[in-house]
């Protein structure tokens, strides 16, 4: 469901926002956002030809179409002049995979050598910095151009020097130790005296609706409130663009050579070339689906699908709800027959929902059955903590 967490992004210094967002990226599954191996594309031809879309939107909204969505209402937002293609978010999502999965086995094997020649690293198939680190120490050591790549040329090499010296036992690795998930960590721009005492008068001003939604669900209104405070800063950040064009560029882009040129650095070779293209129409087909459940959304409830602020992958509302989520969780907390997750009312009752329907039931006074039920929303253990060190202080 929730995702980052653009409010992080803002209070944080450049390099430790990107930390943080990388960790959360990858910690938060509820929307299908994380990091994931390439599962085979479904057929991405389209399924009607809507004919007048300009480009890039014709397979999108041929498709959607195809699904039943009104030919006249896609036809009317794939012309509007507003929705303008962005790179930025397949971009950044094949930058965050590529070097995860691809050649993941080779890149294990070349860590398995590296070690075995000296070089100390993690074995893990995934090509960070420490693995791009070792390999350029190899080659300098060894009078090769110190590219940091990983291929099977690089693994020859590694084969050569195994062959010529002497190598250590890979028996004798060790992996470095997992960390102990701390039970105190915070987001400290959430959590320091001003950030509670803003909040507290916040959720006091509210506190009639957040009493509403707490004997509708028995879900504790200082929890919501401090979901809608890390979330969006209690809605003084939505997210910096628009969803609907997050989701149409990122589908758009399920057909690679709309996005080629912009990540065309990663090519090394054809079976790279594969990959991000194999990987594009995936996540492209996985934004289409939410795209669908966002204009649905919108023109069931009389919104505008273009006035959505929202998360680089189209997460929206002052819960940052995933649109495939807002049918199965959103409720209409204030009685006007619509659904409006930017009104506070509807988001209130809507997190509440979800976390009722999530695992927050019962006797929550244990603490591992709180966690659990908040790691639900968001799997980070730091957003845990710091859900819970807000919502006792709403509670005191």
């Amino acid at each position: 469901m929730p995702r980052p967490h653009h409010c992080i992004m803002r209070m944080f210094p450049p390099a430790a926002a990107a930390l943080v967002l990388l960790a959360l990226l990858s910690g938060c599954g509820l929307k299908g956002e994380g990091p994931e191996p390439v599962r085979p594309p479904r057929e991405t031809a389209p399924v009607r030809d809507l004919g007048g879309i300009p480009s890039p939107w014709g397979r999108v909204a041929g498709n959607l179409a195809g699904k039943g969505l009104p030919a006249d209402k896609l036809k009317g937002f794939f012309g509007r002049k507003d929705l303008v293609f962005t790179p930025a978010p397949m971009e950044t999502k094949l930058r965050e995979l590529f070097p995860i999965f691809f050649r993941s086995e080779l890149t294990k094997e070349v860590q398995e050598k590296l070690y075995q020649l000296g070089y100390d690293l993690t074995i893990d198939g995934r090509n960070g910095s420490g693995t791009r680190g070792a390999v350029k120490r190899f080659q300098k050591d060894h009078g090769y151009p110190q590219s940091g790549k990983v291929d099977k040329e690089l693994s020859a090499r590694l084969d050569r020097a195994l062959k010529s010296g002497k190598a250590r036992s890979l028996s004798s690795y060790k992996p470095p130790p997992a960390a102990a998930p701390s039970r105190s960590s915070t987001y400290a721009q959430f959590t320091n005296p001003q950030a509670v005492s803003q909040i507290r008068a916040k959720y006091q001003a509210d506190k009639a609706i957040f009493d509403r939604a707490e004997r509708a669900f028995q879900v504790p209104g200082p929890l919501i409130a401090s979901i809608m405070w890390i979330e969006t800063g209690y809605g003084s950040f939505f997210g910096k663009s628009k969803a609907a064009v997050n989701l149409a560029s990122m589908a758009a882009s399920q057909d690679y050579e709309v996005i080629r040129s912009h990540v065309s650095d990663l090519e090394e070779d054809g079976e790279a070339r594969r990959y991000l293209a194999e990987t594009s129409a995936q996540r492209g087909l996985w934004a289409q689906d939410e795209l669908e459940a966002l204009l649905k959304y919108a023109w069931e409830n009389g919104l505008d699908p273009m006035e959505f602020p929202g998360s680089v992958y189209g997460a929206v509302g002052y819960g940052q709800f995933m649109p495939s989520n807002i049918r199965k969780y959103a409720v209409d907390g204030d009685g006007d027959q619509r659904i409006n997750l930017f009104d506070k009312t509807d988001a209130i009752f809507s997190i509440a929902n979800y976390l009722k329907k999530n695992g927050w039931s019962g006797d929550m006074s244990a603490e591992e059955r709180r966690r659990a039920a908040i790691r639900n929303y968001n799997r980070s253990g730091v957003y845990v903590n710091t859900v819970l060190y807000v919502m006792d202080a709403l509670r005191r």
